[in-house]
């Protein structure tokens, strides 16, 4: 059930990747950057999400997840969905 609630989520698309996925990345991120590492400054916290992003990146290339950021970035294969 809880799976057919998470697809509803990440219907909505643009570049052909989930709106939802890149919202709740965003969100954690911040919240790791100002309570968990402390960072209060807007340039600190930003380049934070920067490398969080990359960080999800280098996770997702290492066990070889398609992802369309990847795809276009060109370090792998377009997606099959």
């Amino acid at each position: 059930m809880f799976y057919l609630y998470m697809d509803q989520l990440r219907k909505t698309k643009i570049l052909d990747m989930s709106v939802f996925d890149w919202v709740t990345t965003l969100i954690g991120g911040y919240i790791l950057a100002y309570y968990l590492f402390n960072l209060k400054d807007t340039d600190s916290i930003l380049l934070f999400e920067l490398g969080f992003i990359i960080f999800g990146i280098i996770v997702h290339k290492i066990f070889g997840i398609n992802t369309m950021l990847g795809y276009y970035l060109g370090i792998n294969e377009k997606p099959i969905r």
